[in-house]
């Protein structure tokens, strides 16, 4: 089987540091040679990147001597139709199509193999859009004269709901690349952290992400093909937290059986490199570990955590909504307004921002978002459920010890109320951590007004979100 790559380089907003859509095919080379991934995403998704990007990735490589279709690939996230503009979708892909274009009239390979549909949740999509890659394959082979390169679609499941449907997507793909002859020695298989997060809180999404991880190897050994699994995760806990050097040996277990990670930005640009190489070093030696055993007895703690995570975000969205402006863009992505998160709340579905900035801005309100998951801890000490959730998180108390140091009171009760800083210090009573606030980032948090000070706290975090 060709290699599959360990570790995708992408572009997400959640460092400190300001990355236009210009200094990203630099930013691209520097993945691959200083910070060894294998693979880099080049991103479309609700982001005014360049279509030419990807080819421009290719030319810098090939005159730098970089194996790119060899040894190192592109891999741009498209836009999903469902969401955005039929053309965005359609111009992504030709870029796509165009990069391997000239990477086999200058390399002789093909730089993309794979192409990303982010936020999967209609199996319908999945087919109709690896259908358009592939008749649009057609055209470049017949008319063109290349060669027949085989694109494979990589659903990006980005929801604890459709975490635990799972087999439908993989099956639905298996069956449109069987239609078209397509090399079906493996699939690739994506699954988001943050925006299921988002969703459903930190338990309940981490719960049902691990069940589709030991779904995936199931499905594995039913269709008789090699299922490669990606995890997307950044920094802090709550977006999985297998980029944070203080975390990354607790993730790693909570979620072997992966065969890709993410390489986010945060990681390469908030922390030294010495800390970027403990990540990379630890997330390379978990690699290919056999998946750990989630059965359907977990099902009923995922409802459980998201339905309590649900109820405690509900209260809370106007100050959201009302702080999430105080978060600046690091990257050329459209505003989370245009292309946000729905969030449902009983007969409604309420706009939310995306997953950096969600995240972020609960950090500014004073409260670690994997804390909005409080009552639900609490309830399951109380109701003696506890061990069958650390059984699957083994690491959760670390995880809550490691954000405790964010957590502020004082600016907790006033942004939001006090009822809900009672709920968290009644939690970590149960867990018995005794909260140690870094005081140089309590002082900052409490500067009024906070603005200003935004970027220094996420400084000390060494993420935005």
């Amino acid at each position: 089987m060709e290699p599959i790559p360990k570790l995708m380089c992408t572009q997400h907003p959640d460092a400190t540091v300001r990355i236009t859509a210009q200094d990203e095919v630099d930013e691209a080379v520097q993945g691959y040679t200083m910070f060894g991934c294998d693979e880099v995403m080049s991103d479309y998704e609700g982001k005014l990147t360049p279509y030419a990007q990807p080819k421009d990735i290719v030319l810098r490589a090939s005159r730098l001597g970089i194996a790119v279709g060899e040894k190192y690939f592109v891999t741009p996230r498209i836009p999903n139709p469902r969401l955005e503009d039929v053309d965005r979708v359609a111009l992504s892909i030709e870029a796509s199509l165009i990069a391997n274009y000239y990477s086999y009239k200058h390399l002789n390979t093909q730089a993309v193999k794979w192409i990303i549909l982010p936020m999967t949740e209609e199996p319908e999509t999945v087919r109709f859009v690896q259908r358009f890659i592939m008749k649009k394959m057609r055209i470049y082979y017949e008319e063109l004269g290349l060669p027949r390169m085989d694109i494979q679609l990589i659903p990006l499941v980005e929801d604890s709901n459709k975490f635990l449907e799972i087999h439908r997507y993989v099956t639905i793909l298996y069956n449109t690349l069987k239609d078209f002859d397509a090399n079906l020695q493996y699939m690739r298989v994506f699954l988001g952290k943050s925006d299921a997060a988002v969703k459903s809180g930190h338990i309940a999404s981490a719960l049902a992400l691990m069940y589709a991880l030991y779904e995936l190897s199931r499905i594995d050994e039913e269709l008789d093909m090699d299922i490669q699994p990606i995890i997307g995760m950044g920094s802090p806990t709550f977006r999985g937290g297998i980029n944070n050097p203080k975390l990354v040996e607790y993730e790693v277990r909570h979620y072997q059986g992966y065969k890709t990670v993410t390489i986010q930005s945060a990681v390469r640009y908030d922390v030294p490199f010495s800390e970027y190489q403990k990540v990379s070093s630890s997330i390379l030696q978990w690699l290919g570990k056999p998946v750990r055993k989630v059965d359907a007895g977990v099902l009923k703690v995922v409802r459980r955590a998201f339905e309590s995570y649900r109820k405690t975000v509900s209260k809370y969205l106007d100050p959201l909504v009302k702080f999430s402006s105080c978060i600046p863009s690091t990257r050329d992505r459209v505003t989370w307004k245009e292309y946000g998160r729905v969030f449902g709340l009983e007969d409604k579905l309420l706009n939310v921002p995306r997953a950096i900035v969600y995240t972020a801005t609960w950090y500014v309100l004073g409260l670690p978002p994997i804390f909005l998951d409080a009552e639900f801890i609490t309830e399951s000490y109380k109701n003696n459920e506890i061990d069958e959730i650390l059984n699957y998180m083994p690491y959760l108390i670390e995880e809550w010890e490691y954000e405790a140091q964010f957590f502020v009171p004082s600016i907790a009760s006033k942004r939001l109320d006090e009822a809900i800083v009672k709920k968290v210090s009644e939690a970590l009573d149960y867990m018995g951590i005794k909260p140690e606030v870094n005081e140089t980032y309590k002082n900052i948090l409490e500067l009024n007004p906070v603005e200003p000070h935004v970027i220094a706290l996420a400084k000390i975090r060494g993420f935005l979100g």
